[in-house]
């Protein structure tokens, strides 16, 4: 079956090295394939927005991306049903959605005068061709002709047919032990119009830091059960590493030096951005400094239309030490790696500069990333050990609340709410 085998496939792929992120569940949020840059999954017209749709949603979602190779590809894709921690769900095709399984990309346009060719593709979701009919997570897997085994990415998006009222409540954590580094999200669920069954049993609910999956707090369970109300407000589970704000910069201009940019030089036939030598902020007070949560913007401000006449540049981060770490690896991290532990974003010791330094290649922009470290031989992202961690820190956390009452095939999500930690709700 065309499932098990991807899951098969995808473990061998991480298993030699192209991506250092094993799957979460057999359907990971990835790219395969290298040399497809810059994949963007959000609402049409709202860049930033997460990849949630609401049943009957006026506006589809868009995925975007650019392959640097300079001649047009026969790039197809499917849709996938999963249940809440991604596996694939038990149900058929026709079940979950109408029309074809299988879908060619067809809209596609090479750059336009930029030094580093290739050609953008995107596809609007669910379209003509792809009508979802269920609610849940779902994955959109697209690969290279009949390849349909051998993904070049996969990217996860939910559909949600509201039928519980969410409310949270985002807090510095009550027990002392958790007070400096941490955030406490309490929340209770309202379903005054529909049949709950079993609570404890038939919903689950995770919390998701700026919707990365890698810092979810899944399972759940509510501490009290008032009629049509559940409560969610246990303070030693309820809770998150805050994390700490974003570091960023600005490449939408190569004409000038923008914050935190050391040089801008066009050589070899490509830009090469030079940034100024990052440090460790773990042991420093928390400072708020206004971020995307991870995410990038692409722009252009000497361009007409970022989409393809947004140069590509090598970025060079450079991360002083003294000497190379013995027990793990430093990684440049966020949207603009598409919240992922590659190999080509694993930054290298230079010993002659005392420092780690990674060269990344990424469309025109404003960026925004951070440095995490990860163990040898693990896949544990560790956020916190040179960037620290802070109850004050501004984050996003994406509650989803999923129902699968006795004898369904199948999760449901029947509830998603965005909730900010200073702004508290969206």
């Amino acid at each position: 079956m065309v499932l098990k085998s991807l899951g098969i496939l995808l473990l061998l792929i991480c298993c030699k090295g192209i991506s250092r992120a094993l799957p979460e569940g057999p359907f990971p949020d990835a790219v395969f394939n290298r040399s497809v840059k810059t994949v963007q999954f959000a609402k049409v017209g709202w860049e930033f927005a997460y990849p949630i749709l609401q049943m009957n949603d006026e506006k589809p979602l868009l995925l975007s991306f650019d392959d640097l190779n300079t001649s047009a590809k026969n790039y197809n894709y499917i849709i996938v049903h999963c249940d809440a921690d991604w596996m694939p769900s038990r149900i058929a095709y026709s079940e979950y959605a109408d029309g074809f399984y299988q879908n060619q990309i067809t809209d596609y346009q090479p750059s336009f005068s930029t030094h580093v060719p290739y050609i953008h593709y995107q596809l609007q979701l669910p379209n003509e061709n792809v009508k979802l009919k269920l609610s849940g997570n779902y994955v959109v897997i697209v690969y290279e002709g009949v390849n349909e085994d051998t993904p070049v990415f996969i990217k996860r998006f939910v559909l949600v047919e509201p039928h519980v009222t969410i409310l949270p409540d985002i807090k510095r954590p009550v027990l002392p032990l958790y007070q400096n580094a941490y955030q406490e999200i309490d929340f209770s669920l309202l379903y005054p119009d529909f049949p709950m069954e079993n609570p404890y049993q038939n919903i689950k609910v995770s919390v998701v830091k700026n919707n990365q999956w890698k810092f979810s707090n899944n399972d759940l369970k509510p501490i009290f059960i008032r009629s049509t109300e559940l409560v969610y407000d246990d303070a030693e589970k309820n809770i998150v590493l805050g994390g700490n704000e974003y570091r960023s910069f600005d490449i939408k201009s190569l004409k000038y030096l923008s914050a935190n940019i050391e040089s801008i030089e066009f050589k070899g036939e490509a830009w090469h951005v030079e940034l100024k030598p990052d440090n460790p902020r773990d042991k420093i007070s928390y400072l708020y400094n206004e971020d995307l949560n991870g995410k990038y913007l692409i722009q252009n401000q000497q361009g007409t239309d970022a989409t393809i006449d947004a140069e590509y540049a090598h970025i060079l981060f450079t991360f002083p030490a003294g000497a190379p770490l013995k027990d793990g690896d430093i990684y440049v991290y966020g949207g603009l790696t598409d919240y992922n532990c590659y190999d080509d974003n694993k930054m290298i010791y230079n010993a002659k500069k005392q420092a780690y330094e990674l060269d990344l290649q990424v469309k025109q922009g404003y960026y925004n990333y951070q440095y995490v470290y990860v163990p040898k031989k693990s896949t544990d992202v560790d956020d916190r050990y040179f960037e620290g961690s802070f109850y004050e820190t501004e984050n996003d956390y994406v509650i989803y609340v999923y129902y699968r009452p006795f004898g369904s095939r199948f999760d449901s999500l029947i509830g998603v709410k965005i909730a900010n930690s200073l702004h508290q709700s969206q």
